[in-house]
């Protein structure tokens, strides 16, 4: 009987068990075959062969070695189950060899370098970040030194004024640079200082109603002093000086207003105590008649008095008071001046007769201003007193509201007299 043997394509070999499935761990090997190392990563790695020559221009020279792995880090780990140290090394049952039962390992892969690129962007991010901090500090530190130059600043700048006022105020002592004034103190002199300047500016209000007819320079001198003491007491930057010279430049302003409305006073009693008395003693003069009548006497120019060219003696009259007082209004209407009433005075009208009588002029003490003009029309008389500083001032006058007029011809010559209140 003929056996056939299928072939599998394969030659035939002796197959050998595997140790896995032959050899038990305490199976001892046969005898004469060398037992198998198992693959534990302790074991030393074999030597490196020695490097190669070759030619040089300059001598023989040995090949670069070629970079050897590192070796891999090893992380101990023990197991206490056996079982669980060959799941983790297989590589020692295929070997047959027996696993360890103690101690297992584990390798964890060696950091990869950095790149060229990596390395430029960590140093770009250090000194981002030094760049950052130096100008915080920068900024800060300069921020500080503003204000402190600022502060010092500003106490140098009150030192100075207080250095100022104590001066002014007439300090004995001189002042150090380190001298400083306790700033309560300062505050409370300033602030009384203030008020005195107000009170004073209030005074010299009050002073200013009363004044009326004071005339116009000392009213006008009184009202800017008053402007520039309420100016100061309004300046928060006004020192001590600037406000104890407001105070002290309303006195004189203050003085001449009241200086002028006294001497007014006096004038208008002097004139109406001359009124009263020409009043009761006014006679017109009379040239002695043809039948030997007696007459009497014709008046003389006192001393003092001005001669009005060849008039005098008999023949002098009462002209138009209306006429004399429209045309004085007329050349204070050309100056842009209100114009005043007028007012027929029997006291200025008979001193008018006097004076063309006499042939001269003069002051009877109740009038401001006389004349006497070479024609009967007032006009002519009215430009004679503007053309003299003292007449055209007296016409010129704004603190008034009437005035009273008296007049007379005597051979074609206008005489007048006007008091202004």
């Amino acid at each position: 009987m003929t056996h056939t043997q299928r072939s599998t394509g394969a030659p035939d070999e002796t197959r050998t068990p595997s140790p896995s499935r032959g050899a038990l761990p305490t199976q001892r090997p046969a005898r004469g075959a060398r037992p198998a190392t198992p693959a534990v990563p302790t074991q030393r790695p074999t030597p490196a062969q020695p490097r190669a020559l070759v030619p040089h221009p300059r001598g023989t020279r040995p090949l670069p070695a070629e970079p050897q792995p590192a070796e891999p880090q090893r992380v101990e780990s023990r197991h206490a189950d056996p079982q669980q140290a060959e799941r983790l090394h297989p590589e020692g049952r295929r070997a047959g060899g027996r696993a360890p039962r103690a101690a297992a390992y584990r390798f964890a892969p060696a950091p990869a370098p950095l790149t060229r690129r990596a390395r430029a962007q960590r140093r770009a991010l250090r000194v981002v970040a030094v760049a950052g901090v130096a100008a915080l500090a920068a900024t800060a530190t300069g921020g500080w030194v503003a204000q402190d130059r600022a502060h010092r600043e500003a106490v140098a700048l009150q030192e100075a004024r207080v250095r100022v006022d104590q001066a002014v105020a007439g300090a004995s002592a001189d002042v150090s640079s380190g001298a400083r004034v306790e700033v309560a103190t300062l505050v409370g002199e300033r602030a009384a200082q203030v008020t005195a300047v107000e009170k004073a500016a209030d005074a010299a209000t009050t002073t200013l109603g009363a004044t009326t007819h004071a005339g116009d320079e000392p009213r006008a001198a009184l009202q800017a002093a008053i402007d520039r003491a309420r100016a100061t007491a309004a300046d928060a930057h006004a020192s001590l000086a600037d406000l104890r010279a407001a105070a002290a430049g309303l006195a004189g302003p203050q003085k001449a207003a009241t200086d002028a409305e006294a001497a007014w006073v006096t004038a208008e009693k002097a004139r109406k105590a001359a009124e009263e008395r020409a009043r009761q003693t006014v006679r017109v003069p009379q040239t002695p008649t043809r039948g030997g009548g007696g007459s009497a006497p014709a008046p003389r120019i006192p001393a003092g008095g001005l001669r009005c060219g060849d008039t005098g003696g008999a023949g002098a009259g009462e002209a138009s008071a209306s006429s004399l007082g429209a045309a004085i209004n007329s050349y204070r209407a050309s100056l842009g001046l209100p114009t005043l009433t007028v007012s027929r005075s029997g006291s200025l009208t008979a001193h008018a007769i006097r004076m063309g009588t006499a042939g001269g002029i003069w002051h009877s003490g109740g009038d401001n201003i006389v004349g006497c003009a070479g024609s009967s029309r007032p006009v002519h008389l009215v430009q004679a007193w503007s053309h003299s500083p003292g007449h055209d001032a007296q016409m010129r006058r704004t603190d008034v509201t009437t005035m009273s007029v008296g007049a007379a011809t005597q051979s074609g010559w206008l005489f007048g007299a006007v008091l202004f209140r």
